[in-house]
């Protein structure tokens, strides 16, 4: 494949011809990068953010094209320095394209969430919507929402973002503060780094960047139906749409409160894990801080020509709003196959490094303006394709979304699949709510089999875990496994609250297990409240479980009662669903 210079187009020596053994090579490999790259800043004139953002997709499109998985490594620092400056300079001509969309697409969905517009789509949230029609992950949809219905009150902000000049992730740390003082926010936040204004902001650390952190043990021989009695009574306690990790910080929070804490032991002053992990995270600030002076903000890196978002076209509609947000993200998605490819990259020869960064995460929230889970979910993700072609193939022509190939390859790199076709047809067949869950079941069942228990939660859980081991040590006066720990757990929360509930078997009760516990509109994640009468009873519909459904609060009583959708047929498996019943612009709205 040939290697074109983006400023002329002209064709130069491709990467499959280097030798990253000879030190000339090496050199040659440098001068690549940055003769493949040095070009884009010029590229950019007149005209609408539309042929803006497609004249530097497909310049940086070609420039990736002639990567390879993984650059040779270079010991030479020189060389090394310019290779990451190289990639530097790709990597934030992508990200700035990709970050251009995110304001259309937050004023999408922000506008789909006024007045309830989702439902008219079926969903009862955005967070819905765009997992189930977008492909992309729900919290994320949300934020990006948020965000928007807040730069409405902030106008300042807004063009700022809208223009490039500030990054979607530093909009989204001052935007709480920035109301009375925008300019002056601004301003800090075009020269400071994020870091920096989170601390001025005083912002709330975000949950959905925090660590999760994964732990596997082994129950111990006939313990099994104990467990699986305590995660039955923990989804009774908690509602049965509840986490594994939220029942069983349940368990450890009701052993620990049922059981007397054992005394200190006066010879042990080692430092606990949270004090460690505070430590820990108070040193690597300090030395992001450091570099921060030290680099002067990395103001000897090359600045990226920022390029102007996209206006969304302030569309009323659900159906208009839905078809522009499609339009929208495909041409995201086109930025993204370029962008997790290169990120990949990036991160697998740790160019971040020269380039005085911390960490890789670092890098992303400082240097692309992006949240660190969301890249990192890419590069995971970028790394499953290039072993599984098949997999990239189905994601291009749109047989499954970036949301389901994420669920796809999370469950396949565990090790619960071996094949992949019969998951890309089962993907298709199913909205990411019934796949997720199918996958889980899958993977527990098979992990039941073996006698392994695995939790991932965030790192609170853990340490609420490693106390209740302690404790449990302690009491058995011996070392016990984890698995033996959570065995008492269980057993101990069964117990209690057994003698605090007592279960009804009654008809409606009957209806949520058969629903299990779920909204049975297709795409909702919301847990079952209501139960409702597919034929009302006031038009003599019975009360048979035939005529019985579950439905959340949302779809019940604004989808189904403001008439926005009606469901026939008889339940669980001959319903037939009518959506968009309220439909305003019926001849003019985009099908």
């Amino acid at each position: 494949m040939g290697c074109y210079h983006l400023s002329t187009g002209e064709p130069c020596k491709g990467l499959d011809r280097l030798h990253a053994n000879a030190a000339c090579d090496k050199i040659e490999l440098a001068a690549a990068f940055v003769g493949a790259v040095a070009g884009v800043r010029t590229q950019v004139g007149a005209g609408e953010a539309w042929q803006q953002m497609e004249k530097r997709l497909e310049q940086v499109t070609r420039a990736a094209a002639n990567f390879g998985s993984r650059i040779p490594r270079i010991r030479d620092p020189r060389l090394a320095l310019t290779v990451a400056r190289g990639l530097d300079m790709l990597l934030c001509n992508i990200s700035v394209g990709y970050n251009a969309l995110e304001l259309a697409i937050g004023d999408g969905l922000a506008a789909l969430e006024t007045g309830r517009r989702a439902m008219d789509l079926k969903y009862s949230n955005v967070g819905d919507y765009a997992r189930e029609e977008l492909g992309m992950n729900a919290s994320t949809a949300v934020k990006k929402a948020r965000l928007s219905l807040r730069m409405r009150d902030r106008p300042l902000l807004r063009e700022a973002v809208r223009r490039g000049e500030i990054s979607p992730r530093k909009a989204e740390v001052i935007a709480s503060v920035a109301v009375g003082e925008q300019a002056q926010w601004i301003l800090r936040a075009k020269v400071e780094s994020v870091r920096a204004l989170q601390k001025a902001a005083n912002a709330p650390p975000d949950p959905d960047d925090e660590p999760l952190l994964s732990a596997t043990c082994t129950i111990p021989e006939g313990k099994k139906p104990s467990i699986k009695e305590g995660l039955r009574w923990g989804g009774i306690v908690l509602g049965q749409r509840s986490s594994k990790a939220q029942r069983v910080e349940a368990w450890a929070q009701e052993y620990y409160g049922g059981h007397p804490v054992p005394p200190e032991d006066p010879c042990d002053h080692a430092l606990d894990e949270v004090t460690l992990r505070e430590n820990r995270e108070q040193e690597i600030d300090s030395i992001k801080q450091r570099l921060e002076l030290e680099s002067r903000l990395w103001a000897d890196l090359m600045a990226v020509d920022p390029l102007q978002a996209i206006e969304f076209s302030g569309e009323i509609d659900p159906f208009r709003i839905d078809a522009e947000l499609k339009s929208l993200m495909a041409m995201r998605n086109r930025w993204d196959e370029v962008f997790g490819h290169v990120a990949s990259i990036f991160k697998r020869c740790g160019a971040w490094d020269p380039l005085d960064f911390t960490s890789f995460a670092h890098y992303c929230e400082e240097r692309l303006g992006m949240a660190r889970r969301t890249v990192m979910q890419r590069v995971a993700l970028e790394r499953f394709l290039l072993r599984t072609p098949l997999l990239r193939q189905a994601l291009r022509d749109g047989q499954v979304t970036y949301e389901k190939a994420r669920l796809i390859a999370r469950h396949m790199e565990a090790g619960h699949a071996n094949e992949l076709r019969p998951l890309i047809e089962m993907a298709q067949a199913m909205t990411c709510v019934d796949l997720r869950e199918a996958l889980t079941v899958e993977a527990e069942g098979q992990m039941c089999a073996r006698g392994i228990f695995t939790i991932t939660a965030p790192p609170g859980v853990f340490d609420l875990l490693r106390e209740t081991l302690s404790m449990a040590r302690a009491l058995a006066g011996q070392a016990i496994s984890l698995g033996t720990c959570l065995v008492q757990m269980a057993e101990h929360f069964v117990a209690v609250w057994k003698a605090h509930i007592k279960l009804r078997r009654t008809k409606r009760m009957g209806i949520f297990g058969r629903d299990r516990y779920r909204c049975q509109v297709a795409g909702c994640s919301r847990p079952a409240m209501h139960v409702h009468h597919i034929e009302y009873r006031s038009h003599g519909g019975s009360d048979d479980e035939e005529n019985l459904l579950c439905l959340c609060t949302a779809h019940h009583l604004f989808g189904i009662h403001e008439e926005r959708m009606r469901v026939t047929g008889t339940a669980p498996d001959k319903l037939v669903w009518e959506f968009g019943l309220r439909r305003s612009w019926a001849a003019t709205a985009v099908p």
